[in-house]
């Protein structure tokens, strides 16, 4: 027998008999009491489930980053200057000891092209690529690597690449070539249309997008096949006269696509359009090999 001590006793401990049945009716009452608490926390578990597996995903994007070996070209132009790469990638790295990293932001959209695998490179100076914080004649080179394209006016950028750098400094550029990335069913942009741009003449607002690029190219190739590509953009030169088709509505910000394309050829031509001096080139650049190589001495 279990003593049973009276509970208005001072300090006494009660003992409960873990054998004797609860009443039916109190058994439901707790059933309706935990139901009710799983319902209260029902979407903090939800949430708490959600970032869990977020943190899954996250664990399993960061395997081995796939790093591209150094360029040898870039190598043999640069290892020993001082110099300023413009818009850096981890996985794409020059791996020059003197070179620092000069983005548009240290937050993760300056990153977005960085491998997901892979560390995000480090920004040492927050300035756009076209309109740095040096003086006349400052550096020894900047380098840019499938960069130059997401500028609307890379003539801009190459004539401030071109202010910075010393008398005897290069510009090193890798961009990509038309014919061996995903800009291949696009047409070149012409020279005078990049003249055009750095004037004045031709503005972003000029440029039509989609508004759904992905929506429409799933629609497009399902009725035309799995070739069928959505323009990122279109240039509209009398916009009085012209009505867009449904779907299209007119930059007013620049999202930092490919807004221009070229072949090693056509980029030779805007250098002497411009009157830059090139000393190499490569047709098939010695990094990723879906662009091609440029070398501007001052």
């Amino acid at each position: 027998m279990r003593a049973r001590v009276p509970v208005s006793s001072p300090g006494a401990a009660v003992s409960v008999n873990p054998s004797a049945k609860w009443p039916r009716t109190a058994r439901l009452g707790v059933l309706l009491v935990i139901a009710a608490l799983l319902a209260f926390y029902l979407d903090d578990l939800r949430d708490f489930a959600d970032d869990w597996q977020s943190q899954i995903e996250v664990e399993v994007d960061k395997g081995p980053c796939p790093k591209v070996p150094a360029s040898r070209m870039a190598s043999h132009y640069l290892e020993h200057l001082h110099g300023v790469e413009i818009g850096a990638s981890t996985q794409n790295s020059f791996a020059l000891k003197r070179s620092i990293n000069v983005d548009f932001s240290d937050e993760h959209e300056a990153g977005m092209w960085q491998a997901k695998s892979c560390a995000p490179a480090t920004v040492n100076i927050v300035a756009l690529g076209d309109d740095l914080p040096f003086k006349d004649g400052t550096l020894d080179y900047v380098l840019s690597s499938h960069v130059i394209e997401h500028f609307f006016d890379p003539v801009k950028a190459l004539k401030e690449w071109y202010r910075v750098i010393r008398p005897g400094g290069y510009i090193f550029i890798i961009a990509p070539h038309k014919d061996r990335t995903f800009d291949k069913f696009r047409d070149v942009t012409p020279v005078s249309e990049l003249i055009d741009r750095s004037t004045g003449r031709i503005r972003i607002s000029d440029y039509a997008r989609p508004i759904d690029l992905a929506k429409m190219e799933k629609a497009g190739k399902k009725m035309h096949g799995p070739g069928y590509q959505v323009l990122p953009h279109q240039l509209v030169r009398n916009k009085k006269d012209a009505r867009l088709e449904e779907g299209w509505t007119y930059y007013k910000t620049d999202d930092h696509h490919h807004w221009s394309v070229w072949r090693t050829n056509d980029f030779v031509a805007l250098a002497k359009q411009l009157n830059l001096r090139i000393i190499e080139s490569e047709d098939v650049d010695d990094k990723v090999g879906n662009g091609f190589t440029i070398v501007i001495k001052k």
